[in-house]
């Protein structure tokens, strides 16, 4: 049933060469699913999703007694954020590979900051996305197959589409509605859904938690904290006060689990608007459910709010999933779940419980900040160091030194600072590396040459680099790589199986079970054949 191979391809092909990996056929067997469902949860690790795994009663528990539970999924690059994390699950590749490295990086040879979905033509769309996608091998095989993705976030939706999708949207803050670019035909039906107006009803409505008997509220170890954007306890109000619904509203909104509900209201009317799932031809839709991310930021993972959050996601996926059973049917979908990445826990709540945990302060901010400075004056240059961090253009002409001296020179002042575990650099990121070589593996999977920096810095485990936020992600520790992946489809007898498996594995299972080819260049393998039947 499983594959067990998790060998890493060395080559990569032209995406174009990638979408035509078999001639194209328009008549699907008998029994082929008509959805492939592709549903993640933006900030979800697994070892949250284990803890209120008992909680849960609808959405998520259909998942997990009717799907296969692999409780060892871990994300294999060690920059765990939103958007390489949808790009993997999207194409069974490694950032190294998709070249969605962060949400943002630094262009070689330019200083200002490139969003990962940015577009000088469209504003908005997949372009840097190097890789073809689950949507793409589906209409590669079936053209009149049909690809939507949508999601709270811009670059969640656009890369979970991939490269040819028919849709992709997201949320607009200014309107309350959902909005796409140009580079996709805009439907009719979009205005007609935003005309609805269908969040305003939440408008001078309380976020009321979900009740929790004592002893479920001290197993989780919530706590309240002190501080952060958010100090106040549920129930809570959102948006300024005033007396009608505006963008401010619409932008609060977003720290609520009233964000995902609406996500669920949208894809439903998109359902059957595009009558998506409703012929032999699989058609594709991703979602990606994004308040987790915003609550976990502010809240942290020991909050009442997130778990609420959460609580209340899994009530939206049951409807949403009663939805497309209804509609489509169950035994005609195939369904993957998973998360784009985990969080750091909360230091000051480790504090609590007598573990270790830091936020990185002053210190180690300046130790780093006055390398680059020190280097320079050593060297009686200008600058040693670019954003990105780079090395400096010009630097291996005026000093003589190989690329890699100056880089190892600088890494190991880096590596000084306090909190700093280790500093990799682009030199040694492009050396062949061996999965036993555990962080620099996770490191390389992620190192793109022309938009890394050459300066990749890895914090001790358990701290919290980022200002201005409760908590963060981000790291190649098991809370940022450690999520859930469950595959629900017809045929599958439901277990849990403990062994390691990827991300990159979940879009290939997802197209092997759909019986779509997989790309050879991909990174992930099929865990689940489906000719062979479950035990």
């Amino acid at each position: 049933m499983l594959v067990a191979s998790l060998a890493l391809s060395a080559c990569r092909a032209d995406p174009a060469e990638q979408v035509s990996v078999e001639p194209p056929t328009t008549d699907p067997p008998q029994g082929a699913p008509r959805l492939v469902l592709l549903l993640v949860v933006d900030q979800f690790g697994a070892n949250d999703f284990d803890r209120l795994e008992p909680l849960f009663t609808a959405g998520i528990r259909t998942l997990l007694d009717r799907g296969v539970s692999f409780s060892q999924a871990y994300h294999d690059h060690a920059l765990t954020e939103t958007a390489p994390g949808h790009a993997t699950l999207a194409t069974g590749s490694f950032p190294r590979h998709h070249g969605i490295v962060s949400n943002r990086w630094i262009e070689e040879g330019h200083l200002v900051s490139q969003y990962a979905i940015d577009d000088d033509l469209y504003e908005e769309s997949p372009q840097e996305l190097e890789v073809t996608a689950l949507g793409d091998w589906i209409k590669a095989t079936y053209p009149e197959s049909r690809v939507f993705s949508a999601s709270g976030k811009d670059r969640a939706a656009i890369l979970m589409g991939g490269l040819g999708a028919d849709g992709a949207f997201w949320y607009d803050e200014e309107i309350g509605g959902f909005k796409t670019s140009e580079f996709y035909t805009e439907p009719d039906w979009l205005d007609s859904f935003n005309q609805q107006n269908l969040l305003d009803v939440r408008f001078g409505q309380s976020w009321e938690p979900l009740p929790l008997a004592p002893e479920i509220i001290e197993e989780l170890q919530l706590q309240r904290l002190e501080f952060g954007p958010l100090v106040e306890e549920l129930p809570l109000s959102f948006g300024p006060p005033r007396a009608a619904a505006d963008e401010k509203f619409y932008a609060a909104v977003r720290d609520s689990p009233w964000w995902d509900e609406y996500l669920a209201q949208f894809a439903r009317y998109l359902i059957e608007a595009e009558g998506v799932g409703a012929d032999r031809t699989p058609d594709l839709l991703a979602l990606s459910f994004s308040a987790a991310d915003f609550v976990g930021h502010d809240h942290g993972p020991n909050s009442r709010e997130y778990v609420d959050l959460l609580l209340r996601l899994d009530r939206t996926l049951g409807e949403f999933l009663d939805f497309i059973d209804e509609r489509v049917g169950l035994e005609n979908t195939i369904i993957g779940f998973s998360a784009d990445h985990g969080v750091v826990p909360v230091p000051e709540v480790r504090h609590r419980l007598d573990l270790d945990g830091q936020r990185i302060g002053s210190e180690t901010i300046l130790c780093l900040q006055q390398v680059g400075p020190q280097l320079a004056e050593k060297y009686g240059m200008d600058r040693w160091m670019v954003p990105g961090p780079r090395l400096a253009p010009g630097l291996v002409e005026r000093t003589g030194r190989t690329r890699a001296d100056l880089e190892e020179e600088a890494a190991q002042l880096l590596e000084q600072c306090p909190a700093v575990a280790a500093v990799w650099t682009g030199s040694e990121l492009l050396q062949e590396v061996d999965e036993s070589d555990h962080d620099r593996w996770l490191y390389a999977n992620c190192y793109y040459p022309e938009r890394s920096p050459d300066f990749l810095i890895q914090f001790e485990e358990y701290s919290m680099p980022s200002v201005g936020l409760v908590t963060t992600h981000g790291s190649p520790y098991d809370y940022d790589t450690h999520v859930p992946l469950v595959i629900l489809a017809p045929g599958l007898a439901p277990e849990t199986l403990d062994i390691p498996v990827r991300t990159v594995d979940l879009a290939p299972s997802l197209a092997n079970l759909a019986g779509i080819p997989i790309p050879d260049e991909v990174d992930g393998w099929a865990l689940i054949d489906p000719a062979t039947p479950s035990p």
